[in-house]
């Protein structure tokens, strides 16, 4: 799944319908094809026609793309952040005001428990770290548009101020709801972007620990088999101490590459099998992994998923 989305370049769409049934998406492709917005590929799925292509078009005329998503770094940490982040903005709103009287907006206690944990770690009286928070928000808020600083600040809730739910936030915009949760989705990972590059001490430590709760963006068990490999143990060791077969050690390499795109996975390639991938690629753009093994039998998958994704990853740069 993971590779599909970096290879279709899928990182916005990525975890945005997790509720939808098959038998709706069925329903909503059969719609599509009907209106010959999409049709049939040869390898059994759908492309953009060309009259799909130009409604496509027509309709970005006057809206901004959706590509603020580049990666699926934050992938699984965007909805937590977002609402962890509504949370800590009300409980200091209602500290500003000296208001302990008031129902959270934010109802899951995961969430509730998440932020607690936080506030308690910081060891600072909290009217301090809202008079922080403020004017750090402030500063973060300031580099996104006017547009997308609103849009956030509508979704607050604060003293005597109640934010807007999506579907009312929607009809202020003339939205549908799924084009305000895709436009949210953008504005969350700007602002995690832009917390992560800032000197924002607060919001930064805020960051951290979601980061630190979701494993930084990975699963719990690949995370711990990073840990492993930041510390320099061998993959075959790791394999032995987590008691797990050594191609799932593997399968936590890709993982890693495709949610971090600045690890460095070439030290887990051979030099030489790594040139000589590249030069089958070179000449052959459709160079499988079965006519990679008829190559060379001794081949590992996890070489050869390597070099894909870094080879799909320079195309997006030189195009």
């Amino acid at each position: 799944m993971l590779f599909k989305v970096e290879k279709e370049k899928l990182y916005s769409a990525f975890g945005l319908f997790k509720t939808l049934k098959k038998s709706t998406l069925d329903q909503q492709l059969k719609k599509l094809v009907e209106m010959k917005w999409i049709e049939s590929s040869e390898n059994k799925g759908y492309k953009l026609s060309k009259k799909g292509s130009e409604v496509l078009k027509e309709y970005f005329l006057n809206r901004d793309y959706p590509d603020k998503i580049v990666s699926l770094e934050n992938a699984t940490i965007r909805k937590s952040f977002f609402y962890q982040f509504q949370l800590v903005s009300q409980i200091f709103s209602e500290a500003t005001y000296k208001n302990k009287q008031y129902s959270p907006t934010i109802k899951d206690p995961v969430q509730q428990v998440a932020v607690k944990e936080w506030l308690t770690s910081l060891d600072k009286p909290l009217l301090n770290l809202a008079k922080d928070w403020s004017s750090e928000l402030e500063i973060i808020l300031e580099k996104l548009t006017e547009e997308e600083a609103m849009m956030l600040v509508w979704k607050l809730t604060g003293h005597e101020l109640v934010g807007n739910t999506n579907r009312q936030l929607a009809e202020i915009l003339s939205l549908d709801t799924v084009e305000l949760y895709i436009l949210l989705d953008q504005i969350v990972e700007q602002l995690i972007y832009l917390i992560d590059k800032s000197e924002c001490t607060l919001l930064k430590s805020f960051l951290h620990q979601i980061n630190e709760n979701h494993y930084y963006g990975l699963s719990k068990s690949t995370y711990v088999t990073a840990v492993y490999i930041k510390n320099r143990i061998k993959l075959v060791d790791i394999a032995l101490k987590r008691n797990l077969k050594l191609s799932t050690i593997h399968e936590h390499i890709l993982e890693i590459t495709l949610v971090k795109q600045t690890f460095n996975f070439k030290p887990f390639i051979p030099d030489e099998i790594y040139q000589q991938l590249h030069y089958a690629f070179k000449k052959d753009p459709y160079f499988n992994f079965q006519k990679a093994k008829q190559e060379n039998k001794n081949l590992q998958f996890l070489w050869y998923r390597l070099v894909e994704i870094e080879r799909i990853r320079n195309e997006s740069i030189n195009n």
